[in-house]
Formats: C-alpha cells, structure tokens, sequence
C-alpha cells in the first residue's frame, strides 16, 4: 500500500513538470513603455480616458485604453496595466466623462473619432516612448 501510495505521488508530480498556463489571450507580442500626460485648458485632465488605436501595420490588432491618473499622468498598457504597447503607429482618441449617472463627454466628443484625431505616436521595439504632455481645449479640436 505504501509503495503504490509513492507511485501514485510521483506519478501526479511528473504529470505536472513542465506544465504550464499559457498566457491569457494567446501569444504576446513584446511591449514597450508609453508614458505621457494630458492637460486639457492648461489643466491636468484626471481620469480622463485615453484610446489607442493601432494603424495598419501594427503588431496590434485592437484598440487599448487607460484613465489618466488625478494628475493627468498616463502610463499605457496591453496585456497587463502599464506595461506598454507593441510596435507600430497608434491613433489616439480622448474621452473625459464627468461625474454622475448621466455622463457627457466633457470634450463634447471633439477627440472621440479615431479618423479625425491629430494625434499619433509611434512606438519602437525596446525603446519607450515619451509622449510628453498633451494639450486639448474643451473648445474641441482646431481644423488643419
């Protein structure tokens, strides 16, 4: 009894060597760092959402968003929080909602549209990106 008893144990532990959890959402592309802040009339914009949106040619596939902090600071992330974006050109779009149940776009969706957005970064493997500060007007987004 005692003997199958330790079959049995190294049994289950060999099953297991070399067992792994593959990570969630498939195969990850490798990320680096994009930091930056916005300020919308001279002021830190606080949780104000931020939405990037990847142009042909990216290695992603799909738009990713983050809430700036209370000091309009961001940090973005893909796979996990803040740990940056693949490679590739982004879109960025702004929607800075206001309290309460009945929420408007603060901007009055003047930076919500990815096709008519200004602003762009480009994100280089192994290098991070600092986007420094961006400048938006409640007053929406001047036509060039």
């Amino acid at each position: 009894m005692f003997c199958s008893g330790r079959v049995a144990v190294f049994l289950s532990l060999a099953l297991c060597v070399g067992c792994s959890e593959p990570d969630r959402g498939g195969p990850r592309a490798a990320t680096s760092p994009v930091k930056g802040t916005v300020m919308v009339d001279g002021a830190a914009a606080a949780y104000l959402q931020i939405e990037c949106h990847p142009e042909p040619g990216a290695e992603l596939k799909y738009p990713v968003s983050k809430l700036t902090d209370e000091n309009g600071q961001f940090t973005l992330g893909t796979y996990e929080a803040e740990d940056g974006l693949p490679e590739g050109t982004y879109t960025l779009t702004f929607t800075w909602m206001g309290p309460g149940l009945l929420q408007a776009d603060r901007l009055k969706g003047a930076y919500a549209n990815p096709k008519k957005s200004t602003q762009k970064i480009t994100v280089v493997k192994g290098q991070e990106t600092t986007v420094g500060t961006i400048e938006l007007s409640s007053k929406g987004q001047k036509a060039k």
